[in-house]
Parts: C-alpha cells; sequence; structure tokens
C-alpha cells in the first residue's frame, strides 16, 4: 500500500503510513475511510471458556437441557456467564432461535451489538454464536460445531451475512431488552427515556412488542397504572391505538404461583415466565402468554409430556393406554432399542412401546420386555 503524506503547516509534515503503523503496535486493528484513521473498539472475545465436562462430552446433555458441544450449548452458556441471561430451557434447534424469540417478546433485528446472539437461519438446523465485536459492517463471533467439528471458533463475517441478532440481553445491559428502571414520573406529560424500553399493545409483560424508545427520544403520556410489579405509563399512538410502556419496578411485584380462572401462571418479580422454567427441583413448560402447558408438548423436533400439575414427565407414562418412555431430558424416545434395570425395550418412530410381537429377530413379551435367546 501507498501511504501520501499532507502537509500540515509550512515545513511540517505527518505521514499517515506512520500514523496506521502506530495504531497497529498498539493493538487496535484499523478501519480506513476516505480520509480518516479509526481504531476499531477491543474486542470482547473471551476464547474457549465453555466448560471442560460440556467440551469434552462427558456430559451429554447441559444445565439449559441441550446437547453439549453444540452451538446452541455454548450459545446459552455465554448468555449465562457473560450476559446474565438464562435461556429458557430446551430452547430448540438454532434455527428456530429467531423465530421463538421474537414471538416471546425479544428485540430480533439487523444490528448487531455485543452480547447479542447471531442466529441463522440456514439448512436444517440453523446456526447461532455469541457476538463479541462489531467492526463496521462486519461482526466478530463466537461459537462452537461451526462446520460440525464440535470444537470453539472465533472468526469475522459479514454482518449482512447473517439472519439476525437475537437481542436476550446484551453484555452490558441491565433488563434483557424488556424493561427499564426510570426515575419516579408524574401521573401525566412528557417523559424522556435514558435507556432502552419496549413499547406493547397490551399492558402485559407477555403482550407483543411492536418497538423501542431509545435513550434521549420522549413520549407525551396521559395516564399511568400499576400492574405485574410494575408502574406503567400509556397514550395514544398517531394509528388511534393506545399504546403501554412499563418503567419502574413496584414493591408488589407478583412472585411464585398465581392462578387466573382456571390457567396457571408462575410469576418472577413481575414478570410472567416463559418457556422452560425449572421449579423446586421440576420442570415446566409456559406459553407465549404466560400459561402453564400441560399435555404433549412438541418442541424442536422432541416431544414432552408434561402432567396435569404441569411438570414435566421422565421415565415410563402409560397415555390413553399405550406406553411411551420418556429421557432423564423429557424428550421421548422413538425407533430405537433401549435398556431399563436391566431389560431390552424397544419403541417405534411414535415412541409407542412394542408388545407381543417379534422386532429385529426378538420377541417382545405382553409388558414390552425382550425375550433374550438362549446361548445354546
Amino acid at each position: 500500500m501507498n501511504f501520501s503524506e499532507t502537509k500540515r503547516k509550512k515545513g511540517r509534515t505527518v505521514r499517515k503510513g506512520l500514523v496506521r503503523a502506530i495504531a497497529l503496535l498498539t493493538g487496535g486493528s484499523i478501519l480506513f475511510g476516505s480520509s480518516t484513521v479509526q481504531a476499531q473498539q477491543a474486542s470482547s472475545a473471551r476464547g474457549d471458556d465453555y466448560p471442560l465436562y460440556y467440551k469434552d462430552g462427558s456430559q451429554e446433555i447441559d444445565k439449559w437441557r441441550m446437547y453439549s458441544r453444540q452451538c446452541t450449548s455454548f450459545a446459552a452458556f455465554r448468555l449465562s456467564s457473560v450476559n446474565g441471561f438464562e435461556l429458557p430451557a430446551a430452547y430448540g434447534n438454532a434455527k428456530e432461535w429467531g423465530y421463538r424469540a421474537r414471538r416471546e417478546g425479544y428485540h430480533v433485528d439487523k444490528t448487531p451489538s455485543i452480547g447479542a446472539i447471531a442466529w441463522y437461519d440456514i439448512g436444517d438446523y440453523g446456526h447461532v454464536a455469541w457476538v463479541s465485536n462489531v467492526l463496521g459492517d462486519m461482526v466478530e463471533i463466537e461459537e462452537y460445531n461451526y462446520d460440525y467439528t464440535g470444537k470453539y471458533h472465533r472468526r469475522t463475517v459479514k454482518a449482512n451475512s447473517i439472519t439476525g441478532f437475537i437481542h436476550f440481553k446484551d453484555a452490558g445491559s441491565s433488563s434483557g431488552g424488556t424493561t427499564q428502571p426510570q426515575a419516579t414520573i408524574a401521573s401525566s406529560g412528557t417523559h424522556r427515556f435514558t435507556e432502552k424500553v419496549a413499547i406493547m399493545d397490551q399492558p402485559s409483560l407477555a403482550s407483543t412488542i411492536f418497538d423501542y424508545y431509545e435513550p434521549g427520544m420522549s413520549v407525551h403520556y396521559d395516564q399511568t397504572f400499576e400492574k405485574d410489579g410494575f408502574r406503567w405509563i400509556t397514550y395514544i399512538a398517531r394509528s388511534g391505538n393506545r399504546r403501554y410502556i412499563p418503567l419502574i419496578k413496584t414493591e408488589t411485584s407478583k412472585n411464585g404461583w398465581q392462578k387466573q380462572g382456571s390457567v396457571w401462571y408462575y410469576y418472577e418479580n413481575g414478570k410472567v415466565a416463559l418457556g422452560w422454567k425449572k421449579i423446586n427441583g421440576s420442570w415446566y413448560y409456559f406459553q407465549t402468554s404466560g400459561a402453564m402447558r400441560t399435555g404433549w408438548l412438541k418442541d424442536g423436533s422432541k416431544w414432552y409430556y408434561l402432567k396435569s400439575s404441569g411438570e414435566m414427565q421422565t421415565g415410563w407414562l402409560k397415555d390413553k393406554g399405550i406406553w411411551y418412555y420418556l429421557e432423564n431430558s423429557g424428550a421421548m424416545k422413538t425407533d430405537q432399542w433401549f435398556q431399563v434395570s436391566g431389560k431390552y425395550y424397544y419403541v417405534n418412530t411414535s415412541g409407542v412401546l412394542a408388545v407381543d410381537t417379534t422386532i429385529d429377530d426378538f420377541q417382545v413379551d405382553s409388558n414390552g420386555a425382550r425375550i433374550e435367546k438362549s446361548s445354546q
């Protein structure tokens, strides 16, 4: 590359090449503009900090009920260890993350930020990675199982090559992109935002998020009220529809189980639980409305069963006269032989236990147990 010189004063010049060289020597990567030199921000990459018991495969299912050494498991680990955000358990294949996150009210867009999840809607399973730096129109990402290696990678890619960025709770954010504490507010007037807050179509933390107010923006509101453990402001939008913004967490936040009509909800600091939630040692699933789910549930490619009490079933299950077997993760076994208490059983592609038949040249009895062949 040829470096030019620009005359600043008579008899005095500054070499742009020297400026670039100094920046490189001090550890900054360089973005070259038409007439400026700008050092990129420092990377937040942390290297391969994935726990050893996951990376060596000794623990096959991680704490978020996903397979270890996969991109989803690593992304969930980073969200927990760095961002301070716990992803709901068994969040599904990477390909579904962006769609599910958007349904659950999280912000998904084309704008990268450190700590966001880079989401690819590609192939059969998709891919997710943790954003460690933003470099103009490029992003640096850290990931596991890139190119099906089951190992850690760090690379820089074009931001527009990524389907979208999921902002569960970007690094340094205190709210997860849904609600932000604000100063005490009047009953009506103009509110100026100091942090990013969500605009909702209903006064419910589980309602649809239309957009966000960014720091520095303001809105004229005509009412305030308390609900779901927050003080809200509300106003009529130009469309004629009323909009709602949760601002201040109140001291009367709901916590624990709450029954509304015949439906159960679970609250934490006034916010309804969504997706998978472990409560007192048992797993439950809450729909996008916050309602507790019962019965059969398909999450990703796996089937689960929730008891009438909402607890996730494991082990043997008899439903409508048919036996099924659910793994420790809750996932229903399908199309395979498996062993329980020293006996072998077989379930078909629908998870139904085979009984009184022959499978792979083995007979199974009325209880589904395989009759072992004599060694003589």
